[in-house]
């Protein structure tokens, strides 16, 4: 079976001495939020809208390891990796398995608690981390150009995360979208919102998921 490589803001975990054993919620589609619902007293069930159908956001659980000599460590550790996904504003978590490529917008609120347990005789301290992907309907891209375009129509606001960490609205006033990247890399933008309120859209990057 092929590796499974884990990123953040495309730094593997790794680097930061955290491996991973399981993962959940990634691939999965959300449930939808409840729609607008009519019920009466005298009539069998209810009826519900289902013609204006949106989905709730995201929870990704990832189950961490560290390996460390002592309990000091094992908090050095996991307190460094936790203070790069708790800086301000979202973190790009990405998941690599061959071809497949998945990438989530994310960060970790009050509700996303973490269990650290170091193990002494094993010198293996296990955590999961919880994250809130707020926007889960997304266009996923793949960028090789230095210099990315977005040309996009739709009646409602869409979050493009060009992948470096900028992030910009989109407004009714404009349609046109570029961004230009500091280093010569290849670079995954998301754009995050009602995709189906999309009338016109063109990119000189590649889309390597439609909508997801």
């Amino acid at each position: 079976m092929a590796a499974v490589v884990y990123l953040l803001d495309n730094i593997s975990f790794k680097n930061y001495n955290v491996l991973v054993s399981d993962s959940s919620g990634i691939f999965d589609k959300t449930k939808f939020k409840e729609g607008v619902k009519k019920d009466w007293s005298d009539e069998h069930g209810f009826d519900v809208d289902l013609q204006n159908r949106f989905k709730d956001s995201r929870t990704i659980s990832i189950s961490c390891f560290v390996h460390a000599k002592s309990l000091k460590e094992t908090i050095e550790k996991y307190n460094a990796f936790l203070n790069e996904i708790d800086k301000k504003g979202s973190r790009r978590i990405s998941v690599i398995v061959d071809s497949l490529r998945m990438e989530c917008q994310v960060f970790r609120d009050n509700s996303a608690e973490t269990n650290l347990i170091y193990n002494d005789s094993d010198a293996v301290a296990t955590f999961t981390l919880n994250l809130i992907e707020n926007f889960p309907v997304k266009r996923i891209l793949q960028s090789k150009s230095k210099t990315t375009t977005i040309t996009i129509s739709s009646n409602k606001v869409m979050v493009i995360n060009w992948g470096d960490g900028v992030e910009q609205y989109t407004t009714s006033s404009n349609q046109n979208y570029t961004h230009t990247y500091l280093d010569e890399n290849v670079y995954y933008p998301i754009i995050m919102g009602d995709l189906d309120a999309i009338t016109q859209f063109q990119t000189n990057a590649d889309i390597l998921w439609s909508k997801y």
